[in-house]
């Protein structure tokens, strides 16, 4: 009886003619040009800094260095050369952090701005397709039948080529 009442159910939400539509937005945000655009800016206003941090890095090694292997340094010496060392680490610490809490702040103000335009995306996907709902999140299985990931894809493709974005 149970099983001809769960049966029966199943056969009526088919009927009623809902339209869903998936999208795997870890994909999405792998392949959209939008996506890769992010990426590229970022680098490049990051990428300065970085090289910056790296040369202060270098500093630091090559004053240890030369405490290793200078032992004709008086004790005077050697204790200036110790104290640059812990400035140049405590202030190169401090530019790191600088650095990481910038570049998190950038990074999320991007994906936010992007996920604006996949968010419009999706909106106009699911009026022109006379979707019912589009999944995105926290779904166990998905059937190709309605994984709408790829068309999402397309569209965004469309308009980073014609420098749009979806309204």
């Amino acid at each position: 009886m149970l099983l001809l009442l769960a049966l029966m159910q199943t056969a009526s939400a088919q009927d009623s003619g809902y339209k869903i539509g998936f999208v795997n937005t870890a994909r999405v945000l792998k392949e959209a040009p939008q996506a890769r655009k992010v990426e590229e800016r970022l680098k490049a206003i990051f990428e300065p800094r970085e090289a910056q941090l790296k040369g202060e890095r270098q500093e630091i090694l090559a004053l240890e260095e030369q405490l290793k292997m200078d032992d004709e340094l008086d004790s005077n010496a050697r204790r200036k050369i110790e104290r640059e060392i812990r400035l140049k680490v405590s202030q190169l610490k401090f530019l790191e952090q600088e650095f990481r809490e910038d570049q998190n702040l950038r990074r999320n103000e991007e994906i936010r701005n992007l996920q604006k335009v996949i968010s419009n995306v999706l909106r106009k996907q699911g009026d022109d397709g006379n979707f019912d709902l589009i999944l995105t999140e926290g779904v166990s299985y998905v059937s190709d039948q309605i994984d709408i990931t790829g068309e999402t894809i397309e569209i965004l493709k469309q308009l980073s080529n014609t420098g749009e974005t979806a309204q």
